[in-house]
């Protein structure tokens, strides 16, 4: 026969699970002895409630993440088309002269037509001279044109103001929208570094300590067989 310990008092176990233990057998004391198999039962059903425990707080952490995130949620929009939408026929007309008025193709007929408009009346040459030098003909035209271009052009220009300041705000919901996505991210990696990686630790030293009872228990029975 050999002296090697059949049992195990209470108070030599760790307090984790002296305290699962004592909550499920109040009337236990601290000399109580258990026999390997019950405390192999115990961590088993102690493991048990570590991986019920581990499974609720992540799935409390999770309701509580998408409530935090659905509560402060921004939705993108396009705004091109919503923008399109608004607009009139007006405004295409307003954009499409200020798109042409700032082009180098008007430049160039522009500057085309006043030279050929100089040209005929000032010289006579296909025709009878109609706005003869200082061109006052010209001169009234060409403040008409300014006179129209300049608040069609103020129209687009306002428009695209009104644009940049929707695009802008957009922008900053964007942003603000980055920056809970990554501050989430960053509660989910600190509540795995603080908890997760905790809990995964103490399970394995549970399992190492339920592997070196068992042996022990062999030992103990084969010594006994003999």
């Amino acid at each position: 026969m050999s002296d090697t310990k059949t049992t195990l008092r209470l108070n030599e176990l760790e307090p984790e699970l002296i305290q699962f233990i004592l909550t499920k057998n109040p009337t236990y004391t601290a000399d109580f002895e258990l026999t390997f198999q019950q405390i192999l039962n115990y961590r088993y059903a102690f493991i048990n409630q570590l991986l019920n425990d581990e499974i609720k707080a992540t799935e409390t952490f999770n309701e509580s993440y998408h409530k935090e995130i659905e509560n402060k949620k921004f939705q993108t929009k396009n705004l091109n088309k919503s923008f399109d939408k608004q607009v009139t026929f007006g405004d295409k007309v307003s954009d499409k002269i200020a798109q042409f008025g700032g082009s180098w193709p008007f430049i160039i007929s522009f500057i085309i037509f006043l030279a050929l408009w100089i040209l005929f009346n000032a010289t006579g040459l296909l025709f009878k001279p109609f706005d003869k030098y200082p061109f006052i003909l010209l001169n009234l035209a060409l403040s008409c044109l300014a006179a129209l271009q300049a608040p069609i052009i103020m129209m687009s220009q306002n428009r695209q103001s009104v644009r940049d300041r929707i695009e802008a705000d957009n922008d900053y919901e964007i942003n603000i929208k980055a920056e809970i996505e990554i501050d989430s991210l960053h509660q989910k990696m600190d509540y795995l570094m603080t908890t997760k990686w905790q809990h995964i630790i103490q399970l394995q030293q549970l399992q190492v300590e339920m592997l070196t009872l068992l042996q022990q228990n062999n030992e103990s029975n084969q010594q006994h067989t003999k």
